[in-house]
């Protein structure tokens, strides 16, 4: 039996269409274990990202990030164009639902 690197494989795909591979049990699991852990640390990363998107931003990290003035996020406020969370007396927006706003374009000034 012939031992081919996998590499060669790769760099040379038209190789690969003739050659036949035997896997041992071992190396079998061990290929699952790894590509369950790919899966999981993927999963984390989505995770982590849908965190982030719905973290809490001030109104003035809100009014920086959309280039406009603390008034135009009240009047903003008013018209339930943009519409806060009141925690005590702390105002925070949705950082989901400030992006959401700028893509659906209902943001004018």
């Amino acid at each position: 039996m012939k031992k081919i690197d996998i590499i060669l494989l790769k760099k040379y795909p038209e190789v690969a269409k003739n050659v036949k591979i035997e896997v041992s049990g071992m190396d079998l699991l061990t290929l699952a274990q790894e590509a369950a852990t790919r899966a999981a640390n993927d999963v984390r990363e989505v995770i982590k990202t849908e965190k982030k998107q719905d973290e809490l931003l001030s109104r003035y990290q809100v009014a920086e990030l959309l280039s406009v003035t603390l008034v135009t996020l009240w009047h903003w406020e008013k018209k339930k164009i943009l519409v806060p969370l009141k925690i005590g007396s702390k105002v925070r927006y949705r950082r989901s639902e400030v992006e959401e706003a700028m893509t659906r374009g209902g943001l004018a000034k």
